[in-house]
């Protein structure tokens, strides 16, 4: 059976495949669409890592252009109205940008999503591949539209078998699937999200169904997860927010075009300071008539790291996942691995960051670009995984005393599954003859946010991390789940359901509804949501 893996990322996509002689994983490059990354290898051998800039440029008569051509002929940066970038990020939001009109055409982030990886499946045919299952890798805090979304593309893609695997727990396999019982922690810090995974592999005895003989294979335990809305796009923008700082300009002054072309510049002062002290960039700005100059230190670029809180939030990562750990009995020291993944990591203060917690030796980084989508692949030949909860899940609950919604915390996300509320909710009518109850189920979102202010001088002077949570509905057309018909119908302040929630193997949630007034069942073990 021919598994393609894709590594769908923020700003470049990761397409692999197993060879068929050796059964090793295979970067798949594409004519005109690939991006091409140099890796020294221990011995010294230079590789070549293709990847595929996640760019859509959308040309008249709705033609589309793609990958490296975008970024390659600069595309979109006359005209930005025109160009889709970090598109993968808006499909997880909760309520979607408007779709943008282009030549009598509606685009958004979902559509151009799905032409993306389209084109890229075409391309796959021009080389005669032919998939049978295709595993998708996602971010550990993705939600579950996200991934509905991958699911549905399958779908159109005519995809016999479709997988998703979390990015995390994809790359920890990539790294360590020979060797069962690694404990190792991966931290992937592409362009759009920073996640992290705890990961321990073992081995299991399983049985053939065809012959009846023992055969050992290897699974996968995730022990804890943490993930931070934060990524390399993030660090582009504040670089030029802090460039226009400093000579008192602004994006509005810049204009679209203006700001298209610094983002650009910023992501080479990036990327060169990974391993250079200091870095320049210039561009001319021909509508304006301005030379703009670009000089950035690497000491300069941590302020703006710290000060944007992005060191404190991987610290604040790092720090609920060894807790999580050593509430199984994991201390720190039993970490044999940290294995940094994503374009980001090659950022020094993360690495200095990552080492200050666990020592130089322990920290990988051999495979910034390819690991995640390598151990999706492995994973097809993995067993089982077991794991936990990614998110806390709850319900939506109508106050009608304030005329407000609340919610009401079911499951916190790091619990086990299969688990059961140890306590039933008992819940009322919210007006007088209601004939039905229906459940909003949703996942409690935990998110952060910096402030930074400036002095007179155009100086970072002070900045504030804000943490708070936010509900997002399962469905997305916020339709709630009817679980129980009154008869008779019900009375306000009088409480008359009982409601038990269980989560089973599959993650699916379970309710048993009883009726307080009747004293009947109303429902048993009725699936009403699939949990991630």
């Amino acid at each position: 059976m021919t598994t393609v893996a894709i590594d769908f990322g923020t700003s470049n996509t990761v397409v692999c495949i197993l060879e068929s002689d050796t059964q090793s994983p295979k970067n798949l490059r594409f004519n005109r669409l690939s991006r091409i990354f140099k890796k020294k290898t221990a011995t010294g051998e230079v590789q070549d890592i293709p990847v595929v800039p996640t760019l859509v440029f959308v040309k008249g008569n709705n033609e589309l252009v793609l990958g490296e051509q975008v970024r390659a002929q600069r595309w979109g940066f006359n005209q930005p109205e025109r160009l889709f970038k970090a598109f993968k990020r808006d499909l997880a939001l909760d309520f979607q940008p408007p779709p943008q009109q282009i030549d009598g055409n509606s685009y958004n982030a979902k559509s151009i999503a799905e032409l993306f990886l389209q084109t890229i499946w075409q391309q796959l045919s021009q080389q005669r591949i032919e998939p049978e299952k295709i595993i998708f890798t996602v971010p550990v805090g993705a939600f579950e539209r996200y991934l509905d979304w991958f699911r549905d593309l399958a779908t159109k893609l005519k995809v016999p078998q479709v997988q998703l695997v979390d990015e995390s727990t994809a790359a920890a396999l990539g790294y360590a699937i020979k060797r069962p019982g690694a404990l190792v922690l991966v931290v992937d810090f592409g362009g759009g999200t920073l996640d992290l995974s705890l990961v321990r592999t073992a081995s299991s005895y399983q049985i053939s169904r065809y012959q009846g003989s023992k055969h050992k294979e290897l699974r996968a335990q995730v022990l804890a997860k943490a993930d931070a809305y934060v990524g390399g796009i993030d660090i582009d923008t504040w670089i030029v927010e802090h460039y226009l700082q400093q000579i008192g300009s602004s994006r509005a002054e810049v204009k679209g075009v203006g700001w298209q072309n610094l983002l650009e510049i910023a992501e080479k002062l990036k990327i060169r300071l990974s391993t250079a002290e200091s870095a320049k960039e210039s561009w001319f700005d021909d509508e304006n008539f301005i030379a703009h100059e670009l000089l950035l230190s690497r000491e300069e670029l941590e302020e703006i790291l710290e000060s944007r809180q992005l060191l404190e939030q991987l610290r604040q990562a790092l720090d609920e996942v060894l807790a999580i750990a050593y509430s199984q009995g994991i201390t720190k020291s039993k970490i044999e691995q940290v294995l940094l993944v994503g374009g980001s990591c090659l950022l020094p203060a993360v690495q200095q960051l990552v080492i200050s917690y666990f020592g130089r030796s322990k920290v990988k980084l051999d495979k910034p670009f390819e690991a995640v989508a390598h151990g999706a692949l492995a994973l097809s030949k993995v067993v089982e995984v077991d794991d936990y909860l990614h998110h806390s899940y709850g319900i939506r609950l109508w106050e009608p005393y304030t005329h407000t919604y609340s919610y009401f915390s079911l499951f916190a996300k790091g619990m086990k599954y299969p688990c059961k509320r140890p306590e039933p909710l008992t819940l009322q009518v919210a007006k007088d003859g209601q004939q039905e109850i229906r459940l909003d189920v949703g996942e409690i979102a935990e998110l952060s946010r910096a402030e930074v202010t400036f002095d007179a001088q155009g100086r970072m002077s002070s900045s504030q991390l804000h943490q708070h949570e936010e509900y997002r509905s399962l469905d997305s057309k916020h339709q709630q789940v009817c679980v129980a018909r009154l008869k008779p119908p019900g009375k306000v302040k009088q409480d008359r359901i009982s409601v038990e929630f269980e989560v089973d193997k599959e993650r699916v949630l379970l309710v048993t509804v009883r009726d307080l007034l009747t004293k009947r069942l109303l429902v048993k073990k009725k699936a009403i949501a699939k949990l991630q």
